[in-house]
């Protein structure tokens, strides 16, 4: 269902983002700056429309989103809609677009969520993270070509999303193999991923500290990493 630009946590070399198709339309999952390189390999001509849903406003998720205005507007010559998973957050981000990064407002379009009405996005799921961005912090439940797919996004619990799970639906979650208390813990979390595979739910995992060490832990498990992009 999705394709990653990369899948590592905060200190990778690449992080985590991940995008999808629908028409003629390219929907970013979060936009970090060390991904940017990697957008425009994508083919980019006979798109429509570019949408980038962000989750939060760390760096290691929304520091490209400001190139990626810019370089659709000089280059591209192609819309952008932001989209935020909550109004509190859009405000956000329009400091940081506007006030921080110096993107003219005429260049983009933002919008909450729960305004935009697109087939694709179901709706933004509120979830933990961090103390500092409590409140700020989303998944997603998205609708790609009928399948019900779930995005944790940084979470720190899995709760907010296991009632949009069931057989057939896919899952991308966070994974960690260090303790932080930010995020999914693997000793906690694997045990209830693969719960959910013998129950029909394809389970993939990104934003990974330590992926080497990860794909041991899910060797012959019906656990797989979520699969990378490779430009052609």
């Amino acid at each position: 269902m999705l394709k990653f630009l990369g899948r590592g946590s905060a200190f990778a070399d690449e992080h985590n983002s991940a995008f999808f198709y629908h028409n003629d339309d390219l929907i970013l999952i979060d936009c970090p700056e060390s991904e940017f390189r990697k957008v425009k390999k994508i083919e980019l001509k006979a798109v429509k429309n570019i949408y980038i849903l962000i989750t939060h406003t760390h760096g290691d998720h929304s520091s490209g989103v400001g190139t990626m205005i810019q370089y659709a507007w000089y280059i591209l010559h192609k819309p952008v809609t932001i989209v935020a998973p909550s109004d509190t957050v859009r405000k956000d981000l329009l400091t940081l677009l506007v006030q921080i990064e110096g993107c003219e407002p005429g260049r983009f379009h933002i919008a909450a969520a729960d305004e935009l009405h697109c087939e694709w996005l179901v709706s933004a799921v509120p979830t933990t993270h961090t103390k500092t961005l409590h409140g700020r912090c989303f998944g997603y439940h998205l609708n790609i070509q009928g399948n019900d797919v779930v995005y944790t996004g940084d979470t720190a619990t899995l709760t907010p999303f296991l009632p949009l799970l069931h057989h057939g639906a896919y899952l991308y979650s966070e994974v960690s193999f260090h303790k932080s208390g930010v995020h999914l813990f693997y000793m906690d979390t694997l045990p209830v991923l693969k719960e959910l595979v013998q129950k029909g739910v394809k389970v993939y995992l990104m934003h990974m500290d330590e992926e080497d060490e990860i794909s041991k832990l899910i060797e012959n498990t019906g656990l797989y990493l979520a699969p990378l992009y490779q430009a052609e």
